[in-house]
Parts: C-alpha cells; structure tokens; sequence
C-alpha cells in the first residue's frame, strides 16, 4: 500500500467518525489540524507490527481478505486512539 492510498485510506477512516467526535468534542476539534492528525495516524500505523504483519501477508494470495479486513481494523484502532486525544 502506497502512503498516498495510507493517508487516503486515514482521511476516509477519520471523516466517518470525525461528526460523532467532533460533537462530543466541539473545542477540540476546532483546535485540531486534521493534515497533521492524518500524517501522524499514518506514521502510526506505518510502524505499527500488526500493520506491517497485514502488509506482509497481503502478499499472500490466501490471505488477502484477511489481511485487508486487519488492515481496516488496525486503522478504525489508531484513528480512535488519535480521535482520544
């Protein structure tokens, strides 16, 4: 996965969540530049094991729904915890 389709896939993941959030947040979310929160959940992801573990068995063609389903789980998990802040 390219950082480009990483981040697009953050955006996307943020941008369904970010209306609930923001209402319980409203001050916060004001504050919050979204760029550097997409550029930092990627890095976060990027270096995260389970991350790079889904990445790896992509390659594998048995694996591939598996490992798309981990890789959307793993980013609904950093986009909440970035979300918590």
């Amino acid at each position: 996965m390219t950082i480009r389709n990483l981040r697009d896939l953050i955006d996307e993941r943020i941008d369904s969540q970010w209306s609930q959030w923001s209402k319980a947040h409203p001050n916060l979310a004001e504050a919050i530049d979204r760029a550097r929160l997409i550029e930092s959940s990627v890095e976060l992801l990027r270096n995260d094991p389970d991350y790079i573990e889904a990445m790896r068995s992509a390659g594998l063609d048995e694996a591939k729904l598996a490992a798309a389903a981990s890789i959307l789980n793993r980013t609904d998990q950093i986009v909440r915890r970035a979300l918590s802040l």
